[in-house]
């Protein structure tokens, strides 16, 4: 699996958790701490996945 793939997986992953995990009827950050870093990794790893997208396609 190429470098991009397995880092979109990966934030996939680490967002669906999150959300799954997520108390929407407590929203309270110590109750869902877990979920919340979860969502916090996720986003971030998106983030960077983006900015290694766009500089890939950049040189071509």
């Amino acid at each position: 699996m190429k470098k991009g793939h397995a880092l979109s997986f990966t934030a996939t992953l680490f967002l669906t958790f999150g959300i799954t995990d997520l108390d929407f009827s407590n929203p309270v950050f110590e109750d869902n701490f877990a979920a919340y870093i979860l969502l916090i990794i996720g986003s971030i790893l998106m983030v960077f996945n983006v900015i290694y997208w766009r500089k890939l396609n950049k040189g071509k």
